[in-house]
């Protein structure tokens, strides 16, 4: 595949990982963020749930690793991004046949190769798989501290479709790290 960027020509390669080999792989997430949005609720309106962006005041840097093909996961796939020798990314993309969604449940670029549309690729394989195989939609979690993911899956037509208050501990609000599902129609 041939991808123009910034007046630079560069030969990518987009490949399928092996299960087998691949299985439990670590990837390395990590950003920094200066916002969140915040979970506004009104006590009086149980179904009133605002996201409000809010600064930190500080740039803070968020790390966690997760691993490919993890055994919960319904049928994936995995995706490397290379630029020749170099790894640019990853995707990884599961289905969940029985509402038919496809979820991506990881996608990485490397720090050094953000902002430069190497997501967008990714981003347009996953909805290209999404499509071939009839899904209706495609769904992703993602943190509402970390705003430039968020930002770039609006930016690729996802909106926000499910909060969960509690997903990783039950401070999230406190923390302002709290799960997000965005999905997108197909």
């Amino acid at each position: 595949t041939l991808f123009r960027s910034r007046s630079r020509r560069y030969k990518l390669d987009i490949t399928e990982l092996d299960k087998t080999e691949y299985k439990n792989y670590p990837l390395h997430f990590q950003y920094q963020t200066d916002g969140y949005y915040d979970v506004d609720q009104d006590p009086n309106d149980l179904f009133l749930i605002k996201l409000i962006l809010k600064p930190f005041g500080k740039v803070i840097k968020k790390e966690f690793i997760d691993h490919l093909f993890q055994d919960y996961l319904e049928n994936p796939s995995a995706f490397a991004l290379r630029d020749g020798n170099k790894l640019i990314g990853y995707l990884e993309v599961a289905r969940e046949t029985w509402h038919k969604r496809l979820r991506v449940t990881n996608i990485l670029i490397q720090p050094e190769y953000r902002g430069q549309g190497y997501g967008s690729i990714l981003m347009q394989l996953a909805k290209k798989i999404g499509q071939e195989e009839g899904m209706r939609e495609i769904i992703l979690e993602t943190q509402s501290c970390n705003i430039k993911a968020i930002d770039f899956y609006l930016k690729h037509g996802f909106t926000v479709v499910g909060i969960d208050l509690s997903a990783y501990t039950n401070q999230d609000v406190e923390s302002k790290e709290v799960r997000l599902e965005m999905g997108c129609a197909l």
